[in-house]
């Protein structure tokens, strides 16, 4: 669980970050969530876009995702755009998150 001033963090460091992954028509699939989890190991930050033609709303979205993915969490929703964050399993991680 992120307190306040991690999420503070993440979201300041993702300000520059561009959508890698849009949520469409058909909503969040089995296939997306495990091209999340792979991603997830190398950009440990990333944005996902929910396209104005989909069913599912951000919420909606968002607790598949997190539910289908393990070590997500949801960082913060502006818009139709989400934040997710999981540190990489890997190596260290590029975003050392405040106490």
């Amino acid at each position: 669980m992120l307190t306040s001033k991690q999420r503070q963090f993440l979201k300041a460091q993702a300000h520059k970050l561009k959508p890698v992954m849009h949520v469409g028509k058909g909503g969040v699939t089995p296939a997306q969530a495990a091209e999340l989890d792979v991603m997830m190991d190398s950009l440990e930050l990333v944005k996902i876009k929910i396209n104005q033609n989909s069913f599912e709303d951000e919420a909606t979205a968002a607790a598949a995702l997190c539910a289908a993915v393990p070590g997500l969490e949801h960082v913060w929703t502006i818009g139709h755009t989400l934040l997710f964050f999981r540190p990489s399993r890997t190596r260290d991680t590029r975003y050392p998150l405040p106490a």
